[in-house]
């Protein structure tokens, strides 16, 4: 059931993380540095939660 959970909570992360991309990708008071540098970080974090998802799926197989 844990693994569930996990499965679940990772999920929702990884819907919040792309409506921040969104976000990020439509503002326009950032430089485009600070917006590109925020970006990659977020896009670092949203392939560890794709990693995460994989692992645990794997696992529940």
């Amino acid at each position: 059931m844990e693994l569930q959970e996990g499965l679940a909570f990772f999920r929702k992360c990884l819907v919040d993380c792309d409506r921040v991309l969104d976000d990020l990708l439509a503002r326009d008071d950032l430089t485009e540095e600070r917006r590109q540098a925020l970006i990659d970080k977020l896009l670092d974090v949203r392939n560890e939660l794709e990693r995460k998802i994989e692992i645990i799926e794997e696992l529940l197989r």
